[in-house]
């Protein structure tokens, strides 16, 4: 795979909010002997309920679609971008939940968003905020520049 020479820009071509996604067991429990797939592991209905509200709310994200395409068809034509995350967590209370769980929630549901592969995530930055009226995630996507 080649690097992409496209796109060295710092700045974020996607800003978008969601709900706080699940915990890490809010979001995956062990699947029953008859249901096992390979893993074991099936996702919850509070995982598919976040899935749902995160898409809705990222449908309204600021995003650079011009950014967004050209990563897609390089993605295709297997010329890797690589791509830089920060999110930002903001939780009722500081001390209830850790703050890799929801991370790769958050992450999945934004890649979906966009129709890019996570794969391309080289560098996730994360920071645990307290918001009580208002628990929320936000996230941010960025080109790195190589």
């Amino acid at each position: 795979m080649t690097p992409s020479p496209l796109l060295s820009t710092t700045s974020p071509f996607f800003r978008g909010m969601m709900p706080l996604p699940p915990s890490v067991n809010g979001s995956y429990k062990p699947r029953g002997y008859k249901q096992a797939n390979q893993s074991g592991i099936a996702g919850t209905p509070e995982l598919s309920q976040f899935k749902r509200d995160a898409a809705l709310l990222l449908s309204q994200a600021e995003h650079d679609w011009v950014i967004i395409n050209k990563l897609r068809e390089n993605n295709a034509k297997r010329a890797m971008t690589p791509l830089a995350v920060v999110l930002r967590f903001f939780f009722p209370t500081e001390w209830k939940r850790d703050l890799d769980g929801p991370m790769k929630a958050a992450i999945d549901a934004a890649f979906a968003r966009l129709e890019l592969d996570d794969r391309l995530v080289v560098s996730i930055q994360a920071e645990k905020l307290v918001d009580a009226l208002n628990p929320r995630c936000e996230i941010e996507v960025r080109c790195v520049v190589r």
